[in-house]
């Protein structure tokens, strides 16, 4: 016999999901030539724009020098060219006739030239200045090295696949929840979760709660941010179980379920008034995890029930209570009832 006792009993939504990275980035080259240096190893954490390795960086130094130099010159004669079509022009003005238009129009187009080869010269040194930069490839986010694929000497293309980088700031749990309990998770609301490697319980914020279920299984995905604190502590692939709160009721009756039995009338308990056992219909509720169950009406705190037995036990029979023991008084011909914890 137990004593109906008083608790706060969490209503939450379980689900199973995985632990994930943000993202995996993978890390190419932008030009091509032979890597001089490769700056980082597997398993090494990156942070951004740090430099991971250098292809040929020196030749491309020469390229925008070789581009500076083109552009100057480029300037340089289509300064000359104005200036000698302004002398014309100057000329013009003050004594009519002095120069053919033909040779105004000449000097004009050839100024309309050099600015055009000067805008291509300053489009290949910006190109020039582009590749040194690309040169040397950058890490695009903070994070950890996962793959290698590039040797110190090795030529590379443009688009060949250096590193791959998983991002795990920050680090996601995703999972899904039936159609109908989805509406009750909001965004924000706290999770816990564990995974199979340990039993620690880990926090989580939900981020994301789809916007439509699965045709086939009604299922709807979560996406939940990992607290920040614990992060370093969990993989990216780990198995997931999550337990979503989404509310609580504060002085619920709450029995273990063994004193619950299933019937053609409802879940029946049996509560002890005195030496008399009486049988009550019970309304369920939420399960702890301690084995008990909420009983929502048909039985109140504080009133003592029967915990194992009440097999055997009829309304109206006489009880033996021995300590926190019991044992039915059994009226002659009574049967087992068929029952079992909900």
């Amino acid at each position: 016999m137990e004593v109906v006792e008083s608790r706060t009993v969490e209503y939450t939504i379980r689900a199973v999901g995985s632990v994930e990275a943000f993202e995996k980035v993978q890390v190419t080259s932008r030009v091509s030539g032979v890597v001089d240096r490769v700056r980082f190893a597997e398993g090494d954490r990156v942070q951004p724009n740090e430099v991971l390795a250098e292809i040929e960086p020196e030749r491309f130094r020469l390229a925008v020098r070789s581009a500076s130099a083109t552009l100057s010159r480029a300037e340089s004669m289509k300064s000359d060219a104005e200036m000698a079509l302004e002398r014309r022009e100057e000329a013009v003005r003050t004594s009519p006739g002095l120069i053919p238009s033909e040779e105004l129009q000449s000097f004009r187009t050839r100024v309309r030239t050099l600015e055009a080869e000067r805008a291509q010269a300053r489009a290949s040194l910006e190109e020039a200045e582009l590749n040194l930069r690309d040169a040397l490839v950058r890490a695009p986010a903070a994070g950890v090295i996962e793959t290698r694929t590039v040797q110190t000497g090795q030529f590379v293309q443009v688009g060949a696949l250096l590193a791959t980088l998983v991002r795990r700031d920050p680090l996601i749990v995703r999972f899904s929840v039936p159609e109908p309990d989805s509406s009750r998770v909001l965004p924000n609301a706290g999770v816990r979760f564990r995974t199979r490697e340990d039993a620690t319980e880990y926090g989580a914020s939900v981020r994301h709660v789809g916007q439509a279920a699965d045709p086939v299984s009604r299922m709807v995905p979560i996406t939940a941010y990992v607290d920040e604190s614990t992060r370093d502590r969990l993989r990216p692939g780990a198995f997931a179980e999550i337990t979503v709160p989404v509310g609580s009721t504060q002085g619920a009756a709450v029995i273990p379920e063994t004193a619950v039995r299933p019937s053609e009338r409802g879940f029946l308990a049996f509560v002890v008034e005195g030496t008399v056992a009486k049988e009550r219909v019970v309304r369920l509720g939420l399960r702890t995890d301690d084995g008990k169950i909420e009983v929502r009406d048909g039985i109140a705190v504080g009133e003592k029930v029967v915990v194992r037995g009440g097999e055997a036990l009829r309304d109206g029979a006489e009880v033996i209570l021995s300590g926190e023991k019991q044992e039915s008084s059994k009226s002659p011909g009574a049967g087992q009832r068929p029952g079992g914890a909900p």
